[in-house]
């Protein structure tokens, strides 16, 4: 006799094979994705974040024990030491400074002196006021030049003796003009043309004036050329009349006099 089948065996045999086949079926596929992978540990510390939570603890290297920082107050600002002052160098020119630091005047053109030159009619006296024009047409008078020392030069370009005076005057003003000289050499001419041909020619840097004529006779000179040599406060203190060639160190002397008065 053939055994009856027990019910629960006939109920689950039949499904075991399907499960096991579910089973098997449900096994994941191999992915394709590579696994996660993890940051590596920076070889720094980062700086603790306030907003993560718990901070790391303190270390014994941290000089505030794990308290906050107190914000030192920043020392009071030095002003950094001055420099030595270096010396200055010896003054080697043979020169004597000036008081005041002004700079001395330069050697004389001429060192020969005739004692006899410079006394000439009219020293002492007030020199006369004139308001003339130059060969541009500009006004120059000798109230202007108070403060200064004036050579003032009569000529004409009708005189040879005064063409070849002049261009000497010259000299000296280009060597004393930064000290305080002023030339100004007063023409008889009245017209420009002749001046200033001349004045190219010689190439004069001193200052002109046209018609002088009436002014020279008021020193009443009978020769010509003459100069004075007028002070800062306009008085004559040398007077030359006449050419005079044997004169030119007395008279530079003169003029060296009057602008050491000025410093």
């Amino acid at each position: 006799m053939t055994p009856v089948p027990n019910a629960m065996s006939v109920r689950t045999c039949p499904f075991a094979p399907a499960t096991l086949a579910l089973i098997l079926a449900c096994k994941p596929e191999p992915t394709t994705q590579p696994p996660p992978t993890t940051d590596p540990q920076p070889a720094t510390d980062p700086a603790p974040d306030a907003s993560a939570g718990d901070l790391p603890a303190p270390t014994t290297d941290d000089p505030n024990g794990g308290e906050p920082a107190v914000a030192q107050a920043d020392p009071p600002a030095t002003d950094p030491p001055a420099a030595d002052p270096i010396a200055a160098p010896a003054d080697t020119s043979g020169k004597t400074p000036l008081s005041g630091g002004k700079e001395p005047l330069p050697t004389a053109l001429s060192t020969k002196i005739n004692d006899t030159c410079g006394k000439d009619p009219g020293v002492g006296t007030q020199a006369k006021p004139f308001n003339l024009k130059t060969p541009e047409g500009k006004d120059i008078s000798l109230a202007s030049l108070r403060g200064k020392v004036v050579l003032l030069n009569f000529w004409g370009t009708w005189c040879k003796p005064c063409l070849k005076e002049l261009p000497e005057f010259d000299r000296l003003y280009r060597r004393y003009r930064k000290h305080g000289l002023v030339v100004v050499a007063v023409a008889t001419d009245t017209e420009p043309g002749k001046v200033q041909e001349f004045a190219a020619q010689a190439k004069l840097a001193t200052k002109l004036a046209l018609g002088g004529e009436p002014l020279s006779q008021q020193y009443d000179s009978p020769n010509f050329p003459f100069s004075f040599i007028i002070d800062g406060k306009g008085v004559i203190q040398a007077s030359y009349r006449g050419f005079r060639p044997e004169c030119s160190g007395k008279l530079e002397q003169d003029l060296r006099t009057q602008l050491e008065q000025l410093r």
